[in-house]
């Protein structure tokens, strides 16, 4: 790049309307299908994706056989494209709520735990609240895609083991204990302690999850060697039809057994020792600007989770 071309760049403002366009291209894989989506023609969609790539001087998607690709100045731009596109819908759907109009939609991401000893006490009153708003539930990832780019509105999940950069918000909702299950008649399923499934194979979420960084601590707290993970699966269902049809130990969220256990087939190890499991939190990108309804089903998380923190209180004593 020679001098003329970098002082052209930094003086460029890309047009936003042209930065929508390029997150619809991105998701449709043509123009054809960006013009479908957003009710345009394509001729105008393609005039504004000209406009764009004259303005920034390079090119932002690949033409193909197999469609449009965009290139790596085309993915550098796509975060915030996608970002300015969520901000122009939730400032419509903000002033629409605040008139009284009970229209828009809100994306959440909610892990294993959040969807199973949650949601069932908040669906209810936000629907009940926003009958018209339309609820979409997304599992969350845990390089904590899509929250700078307002898809999903929040994420309420295990807090990450990395820290989390600046620009995220983090809302302690609960703290977890982790339950472990084995299938009916495995060889450990009267064990006491830690230590008598020191010779145990386990199945992890992952071997970075919360629940492996909560079993690892509390076999070093026993003074025990880390526990041996041959098998990883991400799915709940997954990974209880693993340990119901094998020798596989598992764990998972206290709550989350106690709802499923009858339908899972398996049976908690009643060992001595307590494993603190993860810290539950609300997460979202730190410049966000929740609508009321997004708002507001945040805050029916947060009594849904003191609700059943009482409730585990009355039950433990």
């Amino acid at each position: 790049m020679n001098q003329t071309q970098a002082i052209r760049i930094k003086k460029v403002n890309p047009d936003p309307l042209a930065l929508i366009l390029l997150a619809e291209i991105v998701d449709a894989g043509s123009v054809t299908g960006a013009a479908r989506a957003l009710g345009i023609s394509q001729p105008a969609v393609s005039k504004q994706l000209k406009k764009l790539e004259e303005s920034l001087g390079v090119s932002v998607f690949e033409r193909g056989v197999r469609g449009m690709h965009a290139t790596e100045y085309g993915v550098a731009l796509l975060h915030r494209a996608k970002a300015i596109r969520s901000q122009v819908r939730q400032a419509g759907e903000e002033i629409a709520q605040k008139r009284g109009l009970n229209e828009g939609k809100v994306v959440v991401a909610l892990s294993h735990f959040a969807t199973i000893a949650l949601l069932p006490k908040v669906i209810s009153v936000f629907k009940k609240r926003w009958p018209l708003v339309e609820l979409n539930i997304v599992p969350p990832t845990f390089q904590l895609g899509g929250l700078r780019e307002g898809a999903p509105d929040f994420a309420v999940m295990s807090l990450p083991s990395e820290k989390l950069g600046s620009e995220y918000l983090s809302r302690t909702l609960y703290m977890t204990s982790l339950a472990i299950v084995v299938r009916p008649g495995h060889p450990f399923e009267n064990a006491k302690s830690l230590a008598e499934l020191n010779r145990a194979e386990w199945v992890f979420p992952s071997l970075e999850s919360s629940v492996a960084i909560g079993l690892r601590r509390a076999f070093k707290k026993s003074k025990l060697p880390p526990p041996k993970c041959s098998v990883t699966c991400q799915t709940l269902t997954g990974l209880e039809t693993l340990s119901r049809h094998s020798d596989l130990v598992a764990a998972m969220p206290f709550e989350v057994f106690e709802e499923r256990n009858k339908a899972s087939g398996l049976k908690q190890v009643l060992i001595d020792e307590s494993i603190e499991g993860a810290k539950v939190v609300v997460l979202r990108w730190r410049e966000s600007r929740p609508t009321p309804a997004a708002q507001d089903l945040e805050e029916a998380f947060a009594n849904a989770a003191y609700d059943l923190a009482k409730e585990q209180a009355l039950f433990r004593k």
